[in-house]
């Protein structure tokens, strides 16, 4: 594990799609980023199961937790550009926690350019170092 981790919340959205199909581009886009060597990458859980009860946790369709090493953030962006290039219609929401601070951002590639993006991760690689 990272000396000083960094988290990163990440959600995807498809415009018209299933739930189905979101599970399978959270999956690919999963597997994905645990090839960058991050500490971990897990489903994001949504509430607990009521006293006395045997409750299963539900993750969340579309979100995944990413905890890693800041200095992995830049090449994680990279990644997260290209595969949204690649699924167009998907776009990805994330926010980033390091220590208290705290930066959330979304790319669309329908609506953001790649001159917004750039300036998009510098702001958000600024705030985190800052």
């Amino acid at each position: 594990m990272s000396e000083n981790p960094a988290e990163l919340f990440i959600e995807l959205s498809v415009d018209g799609g299933d739930d189905s199909e979101l599970d399978d581009l959270t999956r690919q886009l999963r597997t994905e980023v645990e090839e960058l060597s991050v500490d971990s990458v897990e489903p994001v859980i949504e509430g607990t199961a009521p006293a006395g009860t045997m409750g299963v946790d539900i993750s969340v369709l579309g979100q995944m937790a990413v905890t890693l090493a800041p200095t992995l953030i830049p090449p994680l962006f990279d990644l997260l550009k290209s595969w949204v290039d690649r699924k167009p219609s998907t776009p990805v929401k994330i926010m980033v926690k390091v220590g208290k601070k705290i930066t959330k951002m979304e790319y669309d590639p329908t609506k953001t350019s790649p001159k917004e993006l750039d300036a998009l991760v510098k702001a958000l690689a600024k705030s985190v170092k800052g």
